[in-house]
């Protein structure tokens, strides 16, 4: 087997919380019936080639407790007139007197804000906050059940071509045979996708979905967008405070992507990020009874990257007939780093991999990428995520820049590193990228919430520093913290501030260290 990227391109930058709120949460009961929206579309004066847009008459249908509708958008912001998308759109109503509409994006990309809003409403806003205000949500362009990306006709393909451990020896990692391999790997997969999604494909990029965003603040009577983004979702708002600085409302943006990161810092970014996360586990593993690892710390660390060289060289045959190699076991490590609530598990599945058992690991790398009993994946997550990361950011090609590249990443990351380097998905994507990373400091907007925690392992607490002092009304919100988001969990530091912001517009003055 020889080490890929494909393990890095489909680490989603998705809130913690919606890890805990899938397994653990049931969703809250809801009316039985509900009135029509209280709202109608601000009839505010766009160019022409817009007004059918913003002008368009949603029919909104009740769905069990919250309100449905399927908006158009057009395939390309830049010729409206040309193809027409749609948008699915979930809005939980306001559980009291009606203030507003805050559009809500749990990350990803490729994540379903629509089933965020329909099964967790009540949990992604604080109570006060949720009386009153009604959370929309909506799933991104080429996302769930807006019109979608798909790259396969049979899942059993995009299965294999994560997991599938190539016959014959490896080759030396990082090596032209190595690389090469990495982007014929990387080309079917783009292939694939162009063929069965065709024209979409080109147009999925963030800017695209800020643009879409301005739509749906039209057609929910909002003259400004009020925003709660987590980890990818806030690149998707400091992309909107970019364009449509003068609609910017009441903004958090949680566990904070820096907008001016290229392909290789985001990368190096995350890759430090999971392994300081990873490095906080193991301290408390080994403060327990149970962890897998002995010695001191520097020891555990040495303990793990041998794991996971010892099964990209012996992969561990499972049950089911797969083989568990690094790709896997890395997911299956990285997925139970975004909260500590998670790292029990991760002892467990260690401890299992030590003793030559792969089927934890594959569960936990399974569930991360929705596999569903039968083979088939739950949603088109991975293929959205990988996706819009191509047209966002200008991919690496070059091999002497590749190899350069993981040097740094390998010394920032040591223990993880190693799997976080090589040739991307994005070198062989059949688009050249629509955005270029750069600075937003949205002159004129109101005041945007920025918040990092320290210990952040996906969205590293540096990226929201960064945004925060770049954004002309950026405040931060710093939190001493394990995890990857930090609002609503419990924490009144964080909590507070937050919501008196949303309440009644009235943001901190200064940073706040939480």
């Amino acid at each position: 087997m020889h080490r890929t990227r494909r393990g890095l391109a489909a680490l989603a930058v998705v809130a913690a919380s919606a890890l805990g709120l899938t397994g653990c949460i049931l969703p809250p009961p809801l009316p039985e019936e509900l009135g029509a929206p209280q709202w109608a579309p601000t009839g505010e004066q766009v160019a022409p080639e817009l007004q059918s847009f913003y002008g368009q008459d949603v029919d909104w249908s009740d769905c069990g407790g919250v309100w449905c509708g399927v908006v158009s958008a057009p395939m390309d912001w830049s010729n409206p007139s040309a193809n027409v998308i749609e948008l699915a759109v979930t809005v939980a109503p306001a559980t009291g007197e009606r203030q507003g509409a805050i559009l809500y994006n749990p990350g990803g990309p490729g994540a379903s804000g629509a089933d965020y809003v329909r099964s967790y409403g009540d949990q992604l806003l604080h109570p006060d906050v949720r009386e009153h205000y009604d959370l929309v949500g909506f799933d991104p362009r080429g996302v769930g059940d807006s019109t979608p990306i798909s790259c396969y006709d049979d899942p059993q393909e995009l299965y294999d071509w994560l997991w599938e451990i190539p016959e014959g020896p490896a080759p030396e990692p990082l090596s032209d045979e190595d690389l090469e391999q990495q982007l014929e790997s990387a080309q079917w997969f783009a292939d694939a996708c162009l063929e069965h999604t065709g024209p979409l494909l080109e147009f999925v990029g963030t800017e695209q979905v800020a643009s879409d965003m301005d739509l749906l603040r039209a057609l929910v009577g909002e003259s400004q967008l009020n925003y709660l983004g987590v980890s990818y979702g806030t690149l998707i708002g400091s992309t909107y405070a970019d364009l449509f600085p003068e609609h910017v409302g009441r903004m958090v943006l949680d566990a904070a992507v820096a907008p001016d990161a290229t392909d290789f810092e985001g990368t190096l970014f995350q890759a430090a990020g999971f392994e300081l996360a990873y490095g906080n586990f193991i301290d408390d593993c080994l403060a327990t009874d149970e962890c897998p690892f002995t010695g001191s710390k520097a020891d555990a660390l040495a303990q793990t990257r041998d794991l996971l060289d010892q099964v990209d060289d012996d992969p561990i045959p499972v049950a089911d007939g797969r083989e568990l190699g690094s790709s896997a076991l890395f997911i299956a490590i990285a997925a139970n780093l975004y909260a500590d609530w998670q790292w029990s598990g991760l002892r467990e599945i260690l401890a299992d991999v030590r003793a030559g058992r792969g089927e934890t690991a594959f569960a936990a790398a399974d569930q991360y990428y929705g596999l569903n009993p039968d083979g088939s994946f739950a949603d088109n997550s991975l293929e959205s995520l990988i996706a819009v990361n191509c047209l966002d950011s200008p991919a690496v090609t070059d091999f002497a820049e590749i190899r350069a590249n993981a040097e740094a990443i390998m010394t920032a990351a040591p223990t993880l590193g190693p799997d976080f380097v090589g040739v991307g998905t994005c070198a062989a994507w059949p688009f050249e990228a629509t955005r270029t990373p750069h600075e937003i400091t949205a002159p004129g907007a109101e005041p945007i919430i920025v918040i990092g925690g320290l210990n952040d392992p996906a969205t590293s607490y540096q990226q929201a520093v960064e945004l925060a002092a770049m954004l002309e009304s950026g405040v931060l919100i710093s939190v001493d913290a394990e995890g990857h988001s930090q609002y609503n969990n419990g924490n009144a530091c964080v909590d507070a501030p937050v919501n008196e912001y949303f309440l009644t517009g009235s943001a901190p003055t200064g940073p706040i260290d939480c």
